[in-house]
């Protein structure tokens, strides 16, 4: 049976909320953005999740390093505890929870069934 690389609704949901978060925020509350003041990685990912099309292994490792870094602190999820703040917004934008498991899933399947390939 292929492996599913199409986002699961709620990380769609997750992905369009934090939009929407990041959407109404004033400049300087904006998350993601790029030191040239253009959407950085977190706003094309985002918009790749609620797109609905199947996702590139590529993004899928991408979103899992991205929550690796992300994820591994105390002080990241203090921040995302204001549910208007940068790190909430770019949290979400990523997938949420939900998509932090599945692209971890989707990836671990992927090389589980190219090992059966070798």
């Amino acid at each position: 049976m292929p492996i599913s690389r199409t986002p699961p609704i709620i990380v769609k949901r997750n992905a369009q909320r934090g939009l929407e978060i990041r959407s109404k925020s004033v400049p300087s509350k904006k998350a993601m953005v790029g030191e040239d003041g253009k959407p950085s990685k977190g706003v094309s990912t985002a918009r790749a999740l609620i797109s609905g099309k199947p996702i590139s292994k590529k993004l899928l490792k991408t979103m899992v390093a991205w929550f690796a870094r992300h994820d591994a602190s105390d002080k990241e999820r203090q921040n995302r505890r204001d549910k208007t703040s940068k790190a909430y917004q770019a949290f979400l934008a990523w997938g949420g929870n939900e998509g932090r498991d599945w692209a971890k899933r989707t990836v671990r399947r992927l090389e589980a069934e190219e090992a059966k390939k070798k």
